[in-house]
């Protein structure tokens, strides 16, 4: 709100119910600025602490694409993505730099300087007008019979009145400032934050468009690897389940045993004569 400079020159309840909105008013958005600001670099601190921690994982992909050479596939896709994360990470840190500048520092440079200077004009103003309220006493209680003294007090009020009056005019003329000044500031900082933020985004969404094309040829490779993949499990399921059934039957095959009565029977089967329980059979060889 804007104080208007003929009730300030009256002095008229009016204006004096004016300047007490206007100070609590002062005294709020100070509070809620500073907290704005303290957020703010809470905020920029942990974004720091997100681009450094993806920078370490951008530097991880790219080693990995370095162990993978001799894959070209992973290799190459490794690699593109490596740049593009990185030129995200330079995004986000043009939007906290922006955010640095516009929110903090401007919010924070607006509060030291301009509501600063408020405060020190309204503790004089309050001064004035205090020694002002002094002088009317001090005028009215002047004794009558008295012509020196009240001449001293009429001329005591009138300088005073004076000085207030002109202190009001600047007091009212820096408010009326300080208001234009506050939606300023509060709308450009955040203005420039929220471009700060479209274009991150825009930019973002235009280096990823880039790549589209080759991460759906990429994709649409991985279905058909996904395909050969599962063709070529069963082919070796096959594969293995037919050399496990012929190991298991040599397995099972009981070996055979020479003996000593495989000896003798084969000894006997070339004379012609086997013996079975104590008897003989001739057999014509």
């Amino acid at each position: 709100m804007t104080v208007d400079f003929e009730d300030c020159i009256k002095d008229s309840p009016r204006f004096r119910a004016n300047i007490d909105e206007v100070e609590t008013e002062v005294v709020e958005i100070e509070a809620k600025l500073d907290k704005l600001v303290k957020l703010c670099s809470g905020m920029i601190e942990a974004g720091k602490a997100y681009v450094s921690a993806n920078k370490l994982f951008v530097n991880g992909v790219r080693d990995l694409s370095q162990q993978c050479k001799k894959d070209e596939m992973i290799s190459e896709f490794l690699e593109k993505c490596g740049e593009s994360l990185q030129e995200i990470i330079n995004y986000h840190m043009i939007l906290f730099d922006q955010a640095q500048r516009s929110v903090k520092q401007q919010l924070h440079n607006f509060v030291k300087e301009d509501v600063r200077k408020f405060k020190d004009t309204k503790k004089h103003f309050d001064r004035v007008r205090e020694d002002m309220e002094i002088a009317h006493v001090k005028n009215a209680q002047a004794p009558r019979n008295k012509p020196h003294e009240v001449e001293e007090a009429t001329s005591t009020l009138s300088i005073t009145r004076r000085c207030f009056r002109h202190l009001a005019l600047d007091y009212v003329l820096q408010i009326n400032v300080l208001q234009a000044k506050k939606k300023f500031e509060i709308l450009d900082a955040m203005l420039s934050f929220m471009h700060a933020q479209y274009s991150l985004f825009h930019q973002g969404y235009n280096l990823l468009d880039e790549i589209d094309p080759y991460m759906k040829k990429l994709a649409a490779e991985l279905d058909q690897l996904v395909i050969d993949s599962a063709m070529e499990k069963r082919e070796m399921e096959h594969k293995h389940a037919t050399i496990q059934q012929r190991t298991l039957m040599q397995v099972s095959s009981p070996p055979f045993v020479f003996s000593r009565v495989n000896f003798h029977v084969a000894l006997e089967a070339r004379s012609g004569v086997v013996q079975w329980g104590g008897g003989n059979i001739s057999e014509a060889l």
